[in-house]
């Protein structure tokens, strides 16, 4: 029983509309992630516990970056606004404008969702704070 399978390079289509094209790049990137992380030599299990492996990673790559990132990005300018003022009584003012654009940039976030979740989504963010 053999499981090897060679992968295929994919050819241009002859008939190019946007469907043909975005069907023909995805299937070249996948080449390119088969061929460059060799799981053309794998066997299918192999495959699948390490695309797992693989993904399960970058969706947490993803999450922490969603979650985490306005938090770290709103305590640098914090400490930026403290190295630049120079004492803390200027930088409450700083630091409230600030917080105030990032609230107004989460509320924004959260009004494309349903209003329901928008506001559990918009409490879960307490949960962060120091």
């Amino acid at each position: 029983m053999a499981t090897y399978n060679p992968p295929s390079f994919p050819r241009r289509p002859k008939t190019s509309n946007l469907f043909t094209e975005t069907r023909y790049q995805l299937q070249l990137a996948y080449y390119r992630y088969e061929v460059n992380s060799a799981l053309y030599v794998m066997s299918p299990g192999e495959k699948i516990a390490y695309n797992t492996i693989v993904f399960s990673l970058l969706l947490m790559l993803v999450l922490s970056v969603y979650y985490y990132f306005p938090r770290t990005v709103q305590l640098g300018f914090h400490r930026l606004g403290y190295y630049i003022m120079g004492s803390q009584d200027k930088l409450q003012l700083a630091a409230s404008v600030a917080v105030d654009r990032t609230l107004g940039a989460s509320e924004a976030v959260a009004s494309l969702k349903d209003p329901g979740l928008g506001a559990v989504a918009g409490n879960a963010s307490l949960y962060f704070e120091l």
